[in-house]
């Protein structure tokens, strides 16, 4: 399986069709598979490279503490193993965060910039669940902690569509490679630290902001309403009806959202 050194660590990576590249980065815990429906969605026009990030799934894991502009390091690390100038990055939720550290720190690397129900700045509220949430996860097991974190992330619609939480959970419990706890609490450290206000007017890239109306993890309001003015080619798409796992409770509004910014707006 494919896995490339990025001068600090290897990380895998899965990659479909072609075209111009795109790179998917995943959230908190989560794997390259996160974006399996957007992946093979926009496979027939682009190059999709959906990665695994230092900590999660088939990647190195990182053995001491890091931060997100250490994650965005290692998405360029690995744009060069690849041989990738240039690349249209979407990030969701940390992801999305890592995507903001790219965007600023390695302007030239970006084509467009899509941030879906992220962050700019941790708060106190936050970083106070995100901790509780790790702690779960560490005394409980990972049953517990889907049990508790699901409900933050899916509507009450996902709750009422028969079978669907079922197999999520079913899905993230029969993962082959998961998370150690202590990975899973070195990425939310990360997460909680990352800090880009005051520095987002940095970001040139055209960026679409995604995110659902309904999400309580990234309140819109809270997040990217913020981010849509402070970036200067930013424009703010909320979904109705969905909140922070709109990439699978709403993947076909997801996709279309893509697409339409990539292909319409990039040509």
């Amino acid at each position: 399986m494919p896995r490339v050194f990025t001068g600090r660590l290897s990380l895998f990576y899965q990659e479909s069709g072609s075209g111009e590249p795109v790179i998917f980065l995943p959230g908190l815990g989560a794997d390259h598979t996160a974006w399996g429906y957007q992946a093979r969605a926009l496979s027939p026009r682009f190059r999709c490279i959906a990665v695994d990030n230092r900590d999660v799934g088939q990647s190195d894991g990182a053995g001491g503490p890091y931060t997100i502009r250490d994650m965005a390091g290692d998405v360029v690390g690995l744009m060069d193993a690849l041989e990738i100038p240039s690349a249209h990055v979407v990030g969701w939720s940390m992801g999305g965060a890592i995507a903001q550290e790219v965007a600023i720190g390695w302007p030239g690397r970006v084509r467009r910039l899509c941030l879906v129900a992220t962050y700019h700045h941790g708060d106190p509220r936050g970083s106070e669940r995100q901790r509780a949430f790790a702690q779960v996860r560490r005394a409980l097991g990972l049953e517990a902690y889907l049990q508790v974190v699901y409900p933050w992330s899916f509507t009450y619609r996902a709750y009422q569509r028969p079978g669907f939480m079922e197999g999520m959970r079913e899905r993230a419990l029969a993962n082959p490679y998961p998370q150690s706890t202590e990975a899973y609490e070195r990425q939310t450290e990360a997460t909680i630290a990352h800090e880009a206000r005051g520095r987002l007017g940095q970001i040139v890239a055209p960026t679409l902001l995604l995110v659902g109306a309904e999400d309580i993890l990234t309140p819109p309001e809270r997040f990217s309403q913020p981010m849509a003015q402070g970036i200067p080619q930013a424009r703010l798409l909320v979904l109705p009806e969905v909140g922070h796992s709109l990439l699978w409770e709403q993947p076909e509004a997801v996709n279309r959202a893509l697409l339409e910014f990539l292909i319409v707006q990039g040509g």
